[in-house]
């Protein structure tokens, strides 16, 4: 069963950094976009970044974010889609996402835009992840890093396990992703990994106030670690 929800955001032209206001769609089929900020960078590469909420209490699989882009005028300019970063979303749980309009060309066109998702009903994963963040920084050229440990307290090895973070402004809204593979990135029952990650925005990086992290893999998936940057 497909889920699609529609959220519109005026777009502020700026090069290299505009936002939109914080918008709120009504969610259909349990999934409920939020935080959503957008930027264009250095290399002219728009990216539209927020948060995915489940609301309902089943869990939804296979979620694809889609972004409509049009001009000044409302024709439709380009239109690009991406996966949600969780390969599953938990009831109450949330995703991170990043849908990026690459048409340098016509970049500076867009005037406005139109996010929608689609998802499929499943089984939910096992929370039987456990992250914890041993340290974090952000270096001279911008970048932030972050190290820690995931732990799988599961009966079945944990596949293709993988650290997400997403990095938040003063205003709660997504500005940068960072993602790296646990090692190794697959790990047996009672058995942990050490994971390294950077966020390399750095245009965002030094926005951020706070930053969230969630162990995810083939096989189960983390409660959400918060902490202040």
């Amino acid at each position: 069963m497909e889920g699609k929800i529609l959220l519109f955001g005026i777009l502020f032209m700026f090069f290299m950094s505009f936002t939109t206001p914080n918008s709120y769609s009504t969610p259909q089929n349990n999934l409920e976009v939020n935080h959503v900020y957008n930027y264009v960078d250095e290399n002219k590469i728009m990216h539209v970044l927020g948060e995915l909420k489940n609301i309902g209490n089943k869990a939804m699989t296979n979620v694809t974010i889609g972004a409509t882009f049009f001009d000044s005028e409302g024709k439709i300019i380009n239109e690009y889609k991406r996966s949600a970063e969780l390969r599953t979303i938990n009831p109450g749980f949330v995703s991170p996402f990043e849908v990026l309009f690459i048409d340098q060309k016509t970049v500076d066109k867009v005037k406005d835009f139109k996010l929608y998702v689609n998802g499929t009903e499943s089984g939910p994963p096992p929370v039987d992840l456990q992250i914890k963040v041993d340290s974090s920084r952000q270096d001279i050229l911008g970048f932030y890093y972050i190290n820690g440990v995931i732990f799988n307290s599961g009966p079945a090895t944990a596949n293709n396990s993988i650290a997400i973070a997403t990095l938040y402004d003063p205003g709660g809204r997504v500005i940068a992703i960072g993602r790296g593979l646990a090692e190794p990135k697959d790990i047996s029952s009672n058995s942990g990994a050490s994971f390294g990650l950077a966020i390399v925005d750095k245009l965002q990086t030094h926005k951020g106030k706070s930053y969230s992290v969630v162990a995810d893999s083939d096989a189960y998936v983390s409660n959400q670690a918060i902490a202040k940057k």
